[in-house]
């Protein structure tokens, strides 16, 4: 039995450079187009939306005022709070006074998209959001391979992940102990989120000295407040939750279900980043052939095509928005860019121009020369 998991791509309000790369990517290590959309919310990840600026010769970025703490990705595209909070990112950014019309553009044209999709049902807020700013950036570069990527609430690979939990060798709460008394953390306060049963979003909390789980409210915004005592659950009740698919593992959690399958003779790749997780589990279970599941290396999934300089040896990405911005002889430089940059592994260094058009359009000059 072999088991491809894929946490490469996450839902964002404006994909970055890294999008093209990663689908060239994941197809060329696993070998086909489908995959789990990793809808693990991050900390302000993926939904603040930065505006480039070339000025006096140099790049100076603006960030757009946002309240979103935590993304409710894995909600259902049926619920209107979890679309209004993606919904009201966009219109914010599209009543401030900073965005050129050409960027009010592509900012309305995600907008509708994500919008459209949540209408027509079956979706999660991140599918949706997805496959909007994939349908435009395949658009604007015809040469993008085209991926199928699944929510886990969806796919019938968190049946896998929880079988493999739920036959941890040592059972999965001793072991999460372990883990977490190895690294010096008394708590893991985001071991995964979930789905209350009143369809709030919350998170899992883990008490490595206890030994205990608990479950409260997720903050996806500023003005989001805790309510009630977190609620103590059981493991049997998360590997549920999972199951079931109102749970989204963190990576500590995704890892512990490899290294159980590996275990026990599946053949596993995982294609995204690691941090370093089998090895630690590879010492923790006394199976240094754990440390061997095939992985890209951190940030090998995937990298920016194309980068500017930004400040002293900082460099700052190329996103969608900017690009949708740009003409459409700027489209086709991009389709450049990102054929050599997956050629050569790594980002093309671009070079600024007057405008971001003209810096677009000069890093495919440059390599033509």
């Amino acid at each position: 039995m072999t088991f491809d998991i894929t946490d490469a791509w996450h839902p964002t309000v404006n994909p970055s450079a890294r999008m093209p790369v990663h689908h060239h990517r994941h197809l060329a290590v696993l070998g086909h187009a489908h995959g789990v959309l990793n809808e693990f919310p991050r900390h302000r990840g993926g939904t603040t939306i930065r505006l480039p600026r070339i000025r006096g010769g140099r790049l100076h970025v603006l960030e757009l005022p946002g309240q979103s703490v935590f993304a409710p990705w894995w909600l259902p595209a049926s619920d209107p709070t979890a679309v209004r909070h993606i919904d009201d990112l966009y219109d914010a950014a599209l009543l401030h006074a900073e965005p050129s019309a050409q960027e009010r553009g592509a900012l309305a044209r995600l907008r509708d998209g994500f919008r459209l999709r949540c209408a027509q049902g079956g979706l999660t807020i991140g599918e949706a959001l997805w496959q909007a700013a994939d349908a435009l950036h395949r658009e604007l570069v015809p040469s993008l391979p085209e991926l199928t990527l699944t929510s886990l609430t969806r796919s019938p690979v968190r049946r896998t992940l929880a079988d493999a939990l739920a036959r941890l060798p040592g059972g999965l709460l001793p072991t999460l102990a372990r883990w977490a008394e190895r690294e010096g953390r008394h708590m893991w306060p985001l071991l995964a989120v979930a789905t209350s049963a009143q369809g709030i979003p919350v998170r899992i909390r883990l008490h490595a000295r206890s030994r205990r789980l608990d479950v409260s409210p997720l903050p996806t915004s500023e003005s989001a407040s805790a309510s009630g005592r977190p609620v103590l659950i059981s493991e049997d009740g998360l590997i549920d939750l999972l199951d079931t698919g109102r749970l989204i593992p963190g990576s500590r959690l995704t890892a512990l279900a490899e290294t159980s399958l590996h275990l026990d003779g599946t053949s596993v790749r995982h294609f995204g980043n690691t941090y370093g997780n089998f090895d630690v589990l590879s010492r923790l279970f006394a199976a240094p052939e754990a440390a061997r599941i095939p992985a890209c290396a951190d940030d090998e999934d995937s990298w920016h095509y194309a980068d500017l300089p930004h400040g002293g040896t900082s460099r700052y990405p190329l996103h969608l928005i900017e690009l949708a911005a740009c003409s459409t002889d700027a489209h086709t430089a991009s389709e450049a860019l990102i054929a050599a940059s997956v050629s050569q592994g790594a980002p093309v260094q671009l070079e600024l121009k007057g405008d971001l058009d003209a810096t677009v359009r000069g890093g495919r000059a440059r390599l033509l020369r």
